[in-house]
């Protein structure tokens, strides 16, 4: 059967019915889809009556075996007893009210929709799931003030955890959401004395004000509803998390891995002397701690438990493999902006983070009360699959600068070609959904944003050593393309969720406009001019109410170089460059055939175009 519809020719022929294997009007593609849909359906079906069996007593479980065994149409007999096991209600909400009844306190914090908030005090039975599901939705207190933080607004403190893991889709998948609320919510004033903090592996006060202090600057995008200096009390969770990590440092542990990597990106968006001289601290530290860890490997160290331990369950070995590979990409996008190699190499822990079993874990959704971002999990672990993927492709590139040591090897063409073939690979294989052309989404625009970055560093590689012929391609051709690109994807995620510890997106900024600048001197008009602003005007909302030191001074750099190259960069925000010929002066912008309106006497003056000069930033326009 050649299947061209309605009836092949050979069936046609022959006199023999046509199967399709593709049903009318759907394509390959749609058609698996819908069979897995299909499949998927009838699994979880059949998972939820086993799940009834498996709990109810004698008498229900007969029933139930009873109606399978007489059913005429087994598959519409197990459909109908799986909605009818929605209505029971779910094995932990039986176990939580079990706990609810031995623990008051407890049951007095269980969620409820539309009730008072409730503040969690902890307990070692406690269940993580009602914590992680509906933290700010429900309206949960959680106790974060007695990890020795410098708030004690549980509520604010309690808003920010969340902003962490809505906004921050590198350091996010750092820590696991649900280990750590765990640990945060079920520990007792008890377990924070000094020398016990062993006994918490996945969250420790160092964590917590690290987490916050990034979580601060998310936060002045004005969603906490706060009056207090989110700046001010950022720089506070800094400062008493670098106390304590120098208290810590003496051993290993992830909580200080963690804390460490979330530090980092701090103090280096920090951009202050002293940030910088704490960042070059972190680097060794991260090293030693990685390897002492092991994550790298099994990730076992990690526990330091005994043979007399009890083993630890297939989800906390999911998450141990999410947080290592989230790593690799923090230690990827460190190597591309910060260092000509890769502080570590890449992991060999399995990702099966990956596996369908992980799907129902919410370790990385977010639960913001605002919906900034609302993904599922099944969702997030097919954008942070795609983020492997893509560092997995920059780290050959990084460690094509390395061979024998110290000695640098610089990218010859046909390796520089082959690399970006990977990319275009990678980006052609990306769902749909994952696209930028049907999504805008924060974490999509943050990933595509990436791959450019990528592909530039790749381009000015070859560029570099005089190449411009890629493979049959233009390469300034295909820099011009990515820079566009990237300055795009960040300035929609800048219309539509502003722009605060970005960090990762002013160092791409800063590339694209010091690199164009030579485009500019020699093409005045070019599309460079537009990029140079867009790229200029990001720093300038990064440098804003002191979010971004670093941007600022990246910023006063790009223009540093155009006046060093003698051009004039496109005027941004509020202001600009001035020519080196006329320093001082207010930039302005001339506008030729414009239609003005006399406000006095009606009408257009002069009758057609006008050519206007503006002397300040135009403030809006209104089409007439």
């Amino acid at each position: 059967c050649n299947g061209v519809r309605p009836t092949c020719h050979s069936c046609a022929a022959s006199k023999t019915p046509c199967v399709y294997p593709v049903p009318e009007g759907l394509s390959q593609r749609e058609a698996q889809k819908q069979k897995f849909t299909h499949i998927e359906r009838a699994h979880e079906n059949s998972r939820r009556v086993l799940e009834m069996l498996r709990a109810s007593r004698d008498g229900a479980s007969h029933d139930i075996l009873w109606q399978l065994q007489h059913s005429e149409q087994l598959d519409e007999t197990i459909q109908a007893i799986a909605d009818a096991s929605l209505l029971l209600p779910r094995s932990d909400s039986r176990r939580a009210e079990a706990e609810a009844s031995e623990n008051p306190t407890l049951g007095a914090a269980g969620p409820t929709r539309g009730s008072a908030p409730r503040r969690l005090t902890g307990s070692s039975g406690g269940s993580p799931v009602s914590i992680t599901a509906e933290t700010a939705n429900a309206g949960v207190i959680l106790p974060v003030s007695r990890w020795k933080t410098v708030s004690q607004d549980d509520g604010l403190l309690t808003l920010l955890i969340d902003l962490f893991w809505t906004w921050d889709s590198t350091l996010s998948r750092l820590v696991d959401r649900d280990l750590f609320l765990a640990e945060l919510t079920a520990a007792g004033t008890e377990a924070l004395i000094p020398g016990q903090q062993k006994t918490h592996r996945f969250c420790s006060p160092l964590l917590v004000n690290a987490l916050l202090a990034v979580s601060c600057l998310h936060g002045t995008r004005k969603l906490t509803g706060s009056t207090e200096d989110l700046v001010g009390l950022a720089r506070s969770f800094a400062d008493r998390a670098f106390d304590m990590l120098e208290a810590e440092s003496a051993w290993s542990s992830l909580t200080l891995l963690q804390g460490a990597a979330i530090l980092w990106v701090y103090a280096s968006n920090e951009g202050s002397h002293r940030s910088r001289v704490r960042v070059a601290n972190l680097n060794g530290l991260l090293q030693r701690a990685w390897a002492s860890l092991g994550l790298g490997s099994s990730g076992s160290n990690v526990f330091g438990y005994s043979e007399k331990e009890p083993a630890h369950d297939a989800s906390v070995w999911r998450a141990l493999s999410s947080i290592a590979w989230g790593f690799y990409c923090f230690f990827a996008k460190m190597a591309l902006v910060e260092f000509p190699y890769m502080l570590v190499p890449r992991p060999l822990i399995m990702k099966t983070f990956e596996s369908p079993a992980a799907l129902s874990a919410g370790s990385q959704c977010s639960a913001s009360s605002d919906g900034a971002s609302t993904m599922t999990a099944a969702y997030q672990q097919e954008l942070f699959s795609a983020e492997c993927w893509l560092c997995e492709i920059a780290e050959q590139l990084v460690s094509g600068f390395i061979r024998d040591g110290n000695r640098r090897a610089v990218l010859d063409a046909g390796r520089c070609t082959a690399l970006y073939n990977k990319l275009l690979c990678w980006k052609l294989s990306l769902p749909d959904h994952l696209t930028t052309s049907n999504s805008v989404l924060s974490h999509v625009l943050l990933l595509h944003a990436t791959y450019d970055f990528v592909a530039l560093k790749l381009l000015f590689t070859f560029t570099d050593r005089g190449g411009t012929d890629f493979d049959g391609r233009n390469a300034p051709a295909l820099q011009l393309l990515h820079v566009s690109s990237l300055t795009t994807n960040l300035w929609i995620y800048r219309g539509l969720y502003a722009l605060r510890h970005e960090y990762w997106a002013a160092e791409q900024c800063s590339l694209v406009a010091r690199a164009l600048l030579p485009r500019l001197a020699a093409e005045p008009g070019s599309a460079a001019h537009d990029v140079i602003g867009k790229a200029c005007c990001v720093l300038r909302d990064l440098e804003r109410d002191g979010a971004s030191g670093r941007a600022g001074e990246m910023l006063r750099e790009v223009e540093e170089a155009a006046r060093a190259e003698g051009v004039r960069i496109p005027a941004y925000g509020s202001r600009g460059t001035a020519s080196p010929e006329a320093d001082g002066a207010t930039p302005d912008v001339s506008v030729r055939g414009a239609r003005v309106f006399d406000g006095v006497s009606g009408g257009l003056l002069n009758g057609g175009g006008s050519e206007v000069r503006f002397a300040v930033t135009i403030s809006g326009v209104r089409a007439l």
